[in-house]
């Protein structure tokens, strides 16, 4: 290159990048552009530098005065659009000439002239290429049009008669094309068999090329239907001179356009002499008009003939050029970019002795691409947008895969589905063939649906092995996924395995189905095992169409099921045909609110997420999508032989559990209940019958009852609140009090945070949890450690038992059920143990250790007294990193323990309560906490990190105001959280702002979700302490840096939250770890003992780095440093003074602070309080079956109320406005509809108002039936 230096980019996609590799090797710097919705595309990181495109996402690439105005300003000398978008734009040629710059590609007047169609015919036949016989010019009237129609029918000799064809009045079969003469890509066409069908298209084909190509022309050519789409590489130089580089064949079209490419053509190659035809008038129309640059002629010919005849050129890159570049060995990319340059030299184009050896012979074997496209086969290939969650091509020789996307990237909708160019190249043809049906059948790509099988399948075609395909080949063509079409979701449907992911740790939910034993039952059933995908029902059932025969079970909440609108039993092994519909309607009884379907080989497409494919909503994790299922989904199943003699088996109704909406629920004290409750209160929790509350998840269940007093006057430096304690793991199923408010922590919840714990549900019992939902109750029952195993043991012999009776290895009448029907003996006699097991004195120190129980399966280790010490945290760390160890050593341990979570000064250990009694483990732990040392001297690993933080982010100023328009309209902390933090301790705002930027802040905790990292100052001098949000916040922008309690926290994703929100930094978290300084196993940024300074930026710098962030361009910035212990133990020494000092003027602030906070809380509660209906009503209307419940989908705040009491509403009209995560969802009845009758409802009562929270599966509103 001697004058391209710097090249534009004006594409996205494959094309970008595949354009982007060939520059790089000519040494030419290279600038993409992209949109936000294209942000994780693979060419914004592989340019030299990308440039984010102002404007709208579904307009910004073909914005060319943008394009150009950005390409002046960074020095571009030459704009390769490539293909599509602003390829063949004649305006975006000449702005770029005229700006100085070259267009890289056929000068404008090629581009003009060929595309128009009926003006690209005339240049044809002047040059003597023949022509598809059609109009001369555009048809004008509709008469004109069923005059040409009537005279270019086909000579009656031409095709059989068939009395299923049209003929015109002159014994003529009619067949022909209305084209629009500025379309292109299959667009701007339509075909018409008889004279009815030309008139009625006529004005269509006008109005799409006047939206599509701001041109109304149209002409008609005649239709072959027995045809080739073959088309001609061709490239000139501008200067008169021309070559081929051979042919290719691309008759596989669906709608028009290629799904399958091939080079050489294999009908070329069964006739002699084609190729010289074909290329000759190729090379001669691309000499009649100077032609420069990479171009397409593209012919119909005729199967039966041979004929061919010009239908247009494509003044452009081709999408299938790759192919080309494989059987003859030459990068067309380089060619034009060669071109470009001779061009900036003023010499016009490339030399003809350069261009004319390139000039090839005959093709080196045989080259096939394949499209592959996110679409939906289920669903009239329609695109399907979404994440993919896994993209792995495999690859064998000859492969070459042009694709822009991989793990992570995120499909829009804003642009053409094709995700990728699969490219084989063989010795021959057969070769080709088995080498791309291995690549597309082993390739995985898990998210969205995509055209995989069915490109395989048609390569598994005996028409297309033996080299017969027409264009209108796939007409005919019948591919059916091996799938599940989702027709509708049901209220919350997601895909969940057993047991989840219960090592993942750092803020990763467990997730897993809620009621383990009915799901575990169900894949019994359908024959898997029992770990095996399937679908977690919640009170309203999906209705799901079978495109393939499948082996399934239901098993759970009895719940309406059909087939075929025929009722079919749960519990018992079904098979389903390929066609039918399985409907899964309502509970049909009081108890219970989940039901499980098991199908035989689970979910094949599904991508698993750190080992399990479970999903959990609330923060888009695993699953599909990360999401609950949507109408319009498809769910790739196995493959089964619906001929299988096994007999059909179902589960005895006496061993199935029994759902009530009473439930009685095992559990054993702790991990905090003495010292924390006073002793009365501990007792009352287990004499309570607690009711459900509508906020019933699976991220929590919250619980209606009486609030407990407090042993404590307050949290200590865990905050202001008794119940607060500093950080540690939560257990799976306990009972968390957030204040006054208890709370069940079930699968989704997160895996620490700062509220006491009083109760662990035992491992045993988990079931039942799952199994709560809103207006039950339920009463606590006190177990001991070892009776909590004997229930285990029970059910896991109750499971073991099912399978050996699905085989016929068991008689049903020898299983116990799952659960005996009286009490266990530590129950009754009251021998239920403490929470505290142990408490003694660290060896050698004056610091205590405390081990605490948290149900059979969990313990907690905790050193000192409750305070915030960066000594204890280097105890926990010292202690996790040795069991660890010991771990890897030790294979009962390392198959026990599922995982450890530490914080400031505790360790959660996660095992196995069967299989490593609890005695081992503590003295395990004891012993290894021996062999520590005195860790105050000690210099611990660290990285010290540098983050951007503006304090006047809008992402938090929309935040808030959001939360003031459906939360709580006021507030002490509104409208500005960072003035209500300042003042809550005694200082101003700028010395809140100088603190943030002057102190080091030590990662002491990192989870809660998504890598959630919880911070202390280093300095005690600068530990301020400040109340959370109540009520919480729904949604609290990715990167908010945040206050509560004593710690800093910066937010990894948008997220619910109570922190107040002091400013904004890049997010530390990367769902599928594929950004710089992230990794699969590791997708949150931080570990213990990290430190974060902050540096100030404006908005504007924010937004620029956030967008790098987003595009995977950002590295942070950071450096190893060892954290002197010593020199932190002296500080604290130093400074108590200085602390004692600070704190009392906190003391100060704070108590007025808190007083204005709850004199503005109850009388915002005295007017929530007006307006709530009293339970005992909601709990009569549940009962009348007349009465319909609208539920909340999901998560959201209530925003607006639609309608009233009394209104008259149908079964889709929305009855109120939701808002989560900045989106606003309509809810309705939605009930499908009888008859094509639109059913009537009354609205009885609208249980919400707006700023109420709701959770997914609350009632919303109740109709009744009209």
């Amino acid at each position: 290159m001697e004058k391209l230096n710097t090249l534009l980019i004006a594409n996205r996609g494959e094309i970008a990048v595949r354009i982007i590799k060939t520059a790089k090797a000519l040494g030419i710097r290279t600038i993409a552009i992209y949109t936000a919705a294209d942000a994780t595309s693979k060419h914004v990181l592989a340019a030299d530098e990308a440039i984010l495109l102002p404007g709208d996402d579904s307009t910004a690439y073909i914005n060319g005065d943008e394009i150009v105005r950005i390409a002046r300003s960074h020095g571009v000398d030459a704009i390769i659009p490539g293909y599509g978008f602003l390829s063949e734009n004649v305006e975006f040629a000449e702005a770029i000439a005229n700006a100085g710059m070259v267009f890289v590609g056929p000068r404008s007047e090629a581009i003009e002239a060929f595309g128009l169609k009926h003006r690209a015919r005339e240049i044809a036949t002047a040059a003597g290429v023949p022509i598809v016989p059609g109009t001369q010019g555009l048809i004008v009237t509709e008469e004109d049009a069923v005059a040409a129609a009537e005279e270019l029918g086909y000579p009656v000799s031409h095709f059989p008669f068939s009395s299923s064809l049209r003929y015109t009045s002159d014994n003529r079969l009619l067949q022909v094309m209305l084209k629009a003469t500025g379309g292109g890509g299959g667009m701007g066409l339509m075909i018409c068999k008889n004279i009815e069908e030309v008139q009625q298209s006529l004005a269509q084909v006008r109005s799409r090329g006047e939206t599509l190509f701001k041109n109304a022309g149209v002409f008609m050519e005649r239709y072959y239907p027995e045809s080739h789409h073959i088309e001609v590489q061709v490239f000139g130089n501008g200067l008169g001179d021309a070559i081929h580089i051979g042919e290719r064949e691309c008759s596989i079209q669906r709608r028009h356009q290629k799904v399958i490419e091939e080079c050489p053509s294999p009908f070329v190659e069964r006739h002699p002499g084609l190729r010289e035809k074909l290329t000759s008038a190729a090379v001669a129309l691309s000499k009649s008009i100077r032609y420069g640059s990479a171009g397409t002629v593209e012919y119909l010919v005729d199967d039966l003939s041979g004929d061919f005849f010009f239908l247009e050129m494509n003044t452009r890159l081709q999408v299938e050029h790759g192919i080309t570049e494989l059987c003859y060995n030459v990068d067309i990319v380089k060619l034009m970019l060669q071109q470009a340059d001779r061009e900036l030299c003023g010499l016009g184009g490339l030399s003809k002795d350069y261009l004319e050896s390139w000039q090839p012979s005959e093709p080196s074997g045989c080259a096939i691409e394949a499209r592959v496209y996110a679409e939906n086969p289920a669903r009239n290939y329609s695109p399907s947008p979404g994440l993919l969650q896994l993209v792995e091509w495999k690859e064998v020789d000859g492969t070459r895969i042009d694709t822009w996307v991989g793990t992570g990237t995120r499909i829009s909708t804003y642009y053409d589905p094709m995700i990728a160019k699969v490219m084989v190249h063989g010795s021959n043809r057969i070769s080709s063939i088995e080498k791309i049906a291995k690549v597309l059948s082993d390739s995985t790509i898990c998210g969205p649906p995509t055209n995989l099988d069915f490109l395989h399948s048609i390569i598994q075609s005996s028409q297309f092995c033996d080299g017969h395909t027409l264009t209108n080949f796939l007409n005919d063509f019948e591919f059916c996924p091996t799938a599940i079409d989702v027709i509708s979701p049901g209220l919350y449907t997601t895909v969940q395995d057993y047991p989840g992911r219960p090592s993942a740790g750092r803020g990763i939910p467990q997730a897993g189905p809620m009621d383990p034993l009915a799901f575990q039952v169900a894949n019994i059933l359908a024959g898997n095992p029992t770990n095996t995908e399937g679908l977690e029902i919640t009170l309203k059932g999906p209705e799901l169409r079978f495109l393939a025969p499948a082996c399934i079970s239901i098993c759970g909440a009895p719940m309406e099921t059909a087939l075929d609108g025929v009722d079919v039993p749960m519990w018992t092994r079904l098979y389903i045909k390929a066609g039918q519909v399985l409907s899964i309607g309502k509970l049909t009884e009081s108890g219970g609110c989940r039901a499980y379907l098991a199908i035989r080989g689970g979910f094949p497409a599904i991508a698993p997420y750190f080992g399990s494919k479970s999903t959990s909503p609330l923060l888009g994790l695993g699953g599909y999508q990360g999401r609950a299922l949507a109408p319009g989904d498809m769910l790739a199943i196995e493959k089964l032989d619906i001929a299988t003699t096994e007999p059909q088996v179902s589960l005895p109704k006496n061993l199935r559990p029994e759902y009530t909406s009473h439930w009685d629920i095992y559990a054993m004290v702790g991990p905090y209940d003495e010292g924390y409750i006073v002793s009365e209160d501990i007792e009352m929790i287990y004499d309570t019958l607690w009711n459900v509350s509508h906020n019933a998840t699976r991220g929590g269940i919250r619980l209606v009852g009486p609030a407990p007093r407090w042993a404590r006057e307050d949290g200590g430096e865990g905050g202001q609140h008794p119940s607060n304690v500093i950080e540690y793991g939560y257990p799976n199923g306990t009972l968390n009090w957030t204040g006054e408010s208890p709370c069940i922590f079930p699968v989704d919840a997160p895996d620490l945070g700062g509220f006491i714990s009083s109760t662990t549900i035992v491992s045993g019992n988990l079931w039942r949890m799952g199994q709560l939902k809103s207006g039950d109750t339920i009463q606590y029952r006190r177990v001991s450690l070892e009776d909590a195993l004997r229930i285990r043991t029970r059910l896991e012999k109750f499971l073991e038992d099912v399978a050996a009776l699905v085989t016929g290895q068991c008689n049903p009448e020898t299983i116990l059920p799952a659960f005996p029907p009286a009490l266990p003996d530590s129950t009754q006699c009251g021998d239920w143990g403490k929470a505290c097991i142990l408490s003694t004195t660290v060896e050698g120190s004056t610091d205590s250790i405390t081990f605490r129980q948290g149900g059979d399966d969990f313990m907690l280790v905790e050193f000192g007294d409750g305070n915030f010490n960066l000594n204890h945290r280097c105890r926990v760390s010292a202690l996790d990193q040795a069991f660890n160890q010991a771990r890897s050593s030790d294979d009962s341990l390392r198959q026990a323990v599922y995982k450890t979570t530490g914080c400031c000064n505790s360790l959660l250990i996660h095992y196995d309560g069967l299989s490593l009694p609890r005695e081992t483990l503590i003295n395990v732990l004891m012993t290894l906490q021996k062999g520590t040392s005195d860790l105050r001297g000690s210099k611990v690993p660290s990285r010290k990190f540098s983050l951007p933080i503006c304090f006047e982010s809008p992402a938090q100023e929309e935040a808030i105001q959001r939360y003031t328009e459906t939360q709580r309209p006021y507030a002490p902390f509104l409208p500005s959280n960072m003035d209500f933090v300042a003042k809550i301790n005694g200082i101003t705002y700028d010395k809140l702002v100088e603190i943030f930027l002057s102190v080091e802040f030590m990662a002491i905790c990192v989870g809660f979700f998504c890598g959630d990292t919880i911070c202390l100052p280093v300095d005690p001098r600068y530990r301020i302490t400040c109340p959370k949000q109540n009520p919480s916040r729904v949604n609290t922008p990715e990167g908010s840096v945040s206050w509560g309690g004593s710690c800093m926290n910066i937010y990894p994703v948008d997220s619910p939250g109570g922190y107040q929100m002091t400013g904004q930094t890049i997010p530390c978290f990367d769902q599928l770890g594929i950004k710089p300084g992230f990794s699969p196993n590791r997708p949150g940024l931080f570990r213990d003992f990290d430190q974060i300074t902050f540096y100030r930026v404006g908005k504007e710098e924010l937004e620029r780095e956030m967008a790098r962030f987003r595009s995977g361009c950002y590295n942070f910035q950071y450096e190893e440093v060892m954290f002197d212990m010593t020199a932190h133990n002296d500080l604290l020494a130093q400074t108590k003074e200085e602390v004692a000092e600070f704190k009392s003027r906190q003391a100060t602030a704070q108590v007025e602070m808190l007083a204005l906070e709850k004199e503005s809380m109850d009388r915002w509660m005295s007017e929530k309080a007006q307006n709530e209906l009293p339970a005992d009503t909601i709990s009569l209307l549940k009962e009348d079956p007349d009465i319909l419940t609208i539920y909340a989908p999901l998560d959201a705040n209530v925003w607006k109320i639609t309608v009233a009491d009394e209104d008259i509403v149908s079964a889709a009209q929305p009855v109120a406005i939701l808002e989560a995560m900045k989106m606003e969802i309509a809810i309705s009845y939605s009930e499908d509809q009888k008859d094509g009758v639109e059913k009537q409802f009354k609205v009885e009562k609208i249980l919400v108002q707006p700023g109420d929270i709701v959770r997914a599966g609350d009632a919303v509103a109740f109709l009744r039936n009209i």
